[in-house]
């Protein structure tokens, strides 16, 4: 429970700041721009260059990512069947599919499984949520919002992204060996990451917007962060995959909240931003509920 009071506290001081104006809500992308291009590339590389690939690993993050996808059909399917518009199907599809598997998932496994765990939860994170989103974020989205949706240009986006830069820079430099002095000062910005990233997310937090979309959002938080990890739980059973901390990993890095990210792209494309904003509230607040239940059947 430790890791989820830092967590509360973290969330919780950055919401106090902007609710009392002691930081305006406007100067969020400093500290989202320190993360994404300074702090975030130093941990990817240190975590990557350091992990330990092997198949069991690349096992969980298939199902993880099976799930995952799973979510964002039910979400599509339900979307429609419900009779929501366009831009609020194609919302709940991209916020079901993508968790905050490393804001909120590292502290979390950190916590729960020590911090040798980190090297894994940062491979996990890049192969799940981060390379993915770049390239399907903007397919799901062009449902609601159709637009000419270039492969080629996502590429070149994803290229000149520091955080993915970094993980093909630290899986390129694992046939050489570098003195660990030199990581060193890389250790003090991946410091940063979580406590300054957490601050960010408390800073964006609203909750007005809740009572105009709370069926929506229910059903997101729902398919994200209950609905995927039992898919998890099967496709592993299925696959034969043997409990270890790899597998803690992919288990609860699949019943993480909604991304950020991904309610920032919904906002971007102009779509349902009251879902946006109130599927990351709310899944915030659930994770304190979802994960000691998680942690009390399988720990």
């Amino acid at each position: 429970m430790l890791p989820l009071f830092s967590i509360f506290v973290l969330l919780a001081s950055g919401y106090l700041a902007k609710r009392t104006k002691v930081i305006p809500q406007n100067q969020l992308i400093i500290f989202i721009d320190f993360v994404l291009v300074f702090a975030l590339p130093a941990l990817i590389f240190d975590k990557v260059y350091h992990v330990n690939i092997d198949f069991h690993l690349f096992s969980v993050i298939a199902c993880g990512f099976g799930a995952n996808f799973v979510a964002m059909l039910l979400a599509f399917g339900l979307g429609r069947l419900l009779g929501f518009s366009k831009a609020t199907t194609a919302s709940m599809a991209l916020l079901a599919m993508f968790g905050n598997t490393l804001f909120m998932g590292l502290p979390v496994l950190q916590g729960i499984l020590g911090d040798d765990i980190a090297n894994e939860v940062i491979l996990y994170d890049q192969m799940i949520t981060c390379v993915p989103i770049a390239f399907l974020g903007p397919f799901i989205l062009s449902y609601a919002a159709p637009s000419n949706v270039s492969l080629i240009a996502n590429v070149f986006k994803i290229m000149k992204f520091p955080p993915f830069l970094a993980l093909v820079a630290g899986l390129l430099a694992k046939s050489v060996e570098i003195p660990d002095f030199l990581f060193a000062p890389l250790r003090l910005f991946s410091g940063a990451v979580v406590p300054v990233a957490l601050f960010a997310v408390g800073l964006g937090l609203g909750f007005n917007t809740v009572r105009s979309s709370y069926k929506s959002t229910a059903l997101v938080v729902f398919l994200r962060m209950v609905v995927a990890p039992c898919f998890f739980v099967a496709f592993a059973w299925v696959f034969g995959i043997e409990f270890s901390p790899s597998y803690m990993v992919g288990l609860i890095e699949t019943a993480m909240p909604p991304m950020v990210l991904a309610s920032a792209m919904i906002l971007k494309a102009k779509l349902d931003s009251n879902l946006a904003i109130s599927a990351i509230a709310i899944g915030m607040c659930f994770t304190f509920v979802v994960i000691p239940v998680i942690i009390a059947i399988f720990m």
